[in-house]
């Protein structure tokens, strides 16, 4: 699932996230510009259990809002 940076600031926002955290950094990695989680954990120094926690927070989050706000079908 790939996101846009601006979404996933304001989902960071609303969550009350650190933008600056390693878990953070390392989610929008994987979640904006498509980064595996390896690679992610590489770069930012995050551990596993971290960068996989909060990338599954940060989709859940997207996904409960898409559903919330999507089109009504007329």
């Amino acid at each position: 699932m790939a996101i846009t940076g601006e979404q996933y600031d304001a989902l960071v926002k609303l969550m009350r996230g650190s933008p600056e955290s390693p878990a953070n950094r390392a989610a929008r990695r994987v979640l904006v510009d498509g980064a595996t989680q390896a690679e992610a954990r590489r770069e930012t120094g995050a551990s596993r259990s971290t960068v996989s926690i909060t990338v599954q927070r940060y989709t859940e989050a997207d996904q409960s809002m898409r559903s919330v706000y999507a089109p009504i079908k007329a």
